[in-house]
């Protein structure tokens, strides 16, 4: 699986709210290994989009799939899979306090060669 890199967040201001970020590499979230077997033996590929919801301490507290892969055992995967490895540094509001947040974006399944 392949989850992007998401681009360099632009210098804030002060009093400017800031988005939560990821902690450490969103590609570490799904592995190759992570594969869900049944999946993997039926040759299942696709990508699949999910959005999140982060929590004040920087913890997702919820994950939707918003693009289906094709495949609900990929899809079930990527949301278990993240919802347990993925970490935030919270978004902050206009005064600089930790508020909720969210994130988007997509894992690429493909069987490992």
């Amino acid at each position: 699986p392949d989850i992007p890199t998401p681009p360099a967040q632009p210098q804030v201001r002060h009093g400017d709210p800031v988005v939560a970020k990821p902690v450490g590499k969103p590609g570490s979230w799904a592995t190759t290994e992570d594969y869900p077997s049944t999946d993997l033996y039926a040759e299942h590929e696709g990508v699949t989009h999910f959005s999140l919801s982060i929590d004040t301490q920087g913890r997702v507290s919820g994950c939707i799939v918003t693009a289906s892969s094709g495949w609900p055992g990929l899809d079930a995967a990527t949301c278990k899979l993240i919802m347990k490895r993925a970490r935030f540094t919270p978004a902050l509001d206009e005064g600089g306090q930790p508020t909720s947040g969210g994130f988007a974006s997509a894992i690429r399944w493909t069987i490992p060669r």
